[in-house]
């Protein structure tokens, strides 16, 4: 009786080694806290990948799901975290949020009826820059500094920078943060005027990305396909209206030369808090389908 215990316990284990359900465990990355203390391995945040969304497209032709892909091309490792509108679906797999680290893709799936935002920065601050989109009708996405920035973000479609900024704006000559937080984060003081303009700090990516409420050239909507490359950086790839709305082509040519140079000497880790904190901007409703409610 006991051989044909260990027997059967044998096979068992074999079929579970076997099975597809048999997943490795996630990476994990440890937090380090502002007071450079670590967390313990336990409460370490998972770098998470995106599960898979299935088909892409229903059978009418229309899309089941826009799929975000982001690559973190910055320097160092970033937080991303996710708030969807209320009463509206969430990401597939419902993500927290996760640490992407330096030179490192991923990708999230979101459902038909989404809409919502991804924060992108040093920590979790919820006045980061920010990748917007929705799936109530066509494709919709666009990048937000409107409550703040915090790293150049880029969005594409088909190969085409469609929405976005790839200036570091902390290294703008002569120009400097007003209002500057953890992160860091450098607060818009335009937040709340809908028709701008923007502030000095902000100016350069204007028209790219939004720089205050009604900066509507940074929204894309309509898009032909359901499949969005972001990128976080300033060698990515960046919409030419960039340089016609933001400023002097040189001047901002310059700007990104300068970031390339600073990074290629390393950059000291990022420290990311605990503290999940998540907020919201509003858009014209021309400008955004996807704006947030209280």
């Amino acid at each position: 009786m006991k051989k044909s215990c260990q027997i059967a316990v044998l096979a068992l284990a074999a079929l579970v080694a076997a099975s597809p359900f048999n997943c490795p465990p996630a990476a994990t990355v440890t937090v380090t806290l502002g007071d450079g203390h670590s967390t313990p391995a336990s409460s370490s945040v998972p770098v998470t990948s995106a599960p898979n969304p299935g088909s892409t497209t229903g059978t009418d032709g229309s899309a089941d799901y826009m799929t975000i892909s982001i690559t973190n091309v910055y320097g160092s490792q970033l937080s991303l975290s996710f708030l969807s509108n209320a009463g509206g679906p969430t990401p597939v797999g419902n993500p927290s949020a996760t640490v992407l680290p330096d030179n490192s893709p991923t990708q999230y799936a979101f459902p038909t009826g989404w809409a919502g935002r991804i924060y992108v920065g040093p920590n979790t601050d919820y006045r980061s820059s920010k990748i917007e989109g929705s799936l109530t009708g066509p494709p919709d996405i666009d990048v937000s500094y409107v409550d703040g920035y915090s790293v150049p973000i880029t969005c594409s479609s088909e190969g085409t920078a469609v929405s976005g900024c790839n200036i570091d704006l902390f290294k703008q000559p002569g120009i400097t943060c007003n209002s500057q937080v953890d992160g860091p984060v450098c607060l818009n003081p335009a937040q709340n005027i809908a028709d701008g303009p923007a502030p000095p700090f902000f100016k350069a990516c204007a028209g790219a990305a939004y720089t205050y409420p009604n900066d509507n050239k940074a929204n894309v909507s309509n898009l032909k396909s359901n499949l969005i490359s972001c990128c976080i950086g300033t060698s990515c790839q960046a919409p030419s209206r960039q340089l016609v709305e933001g400023g002097n082509p040189t001047d901002i040519q310059i700007r990104n030369d300068e970031s390339r140079a600073e990074k290629t000497h390393g950059s000291p880790p990022s420290t990311l808090p605990l503290a999940h904190k998540l907020g919201h901007h509003h858009h014209s409703p021309r400008s955004h389908v996807h704006r947030m409610v209280h």
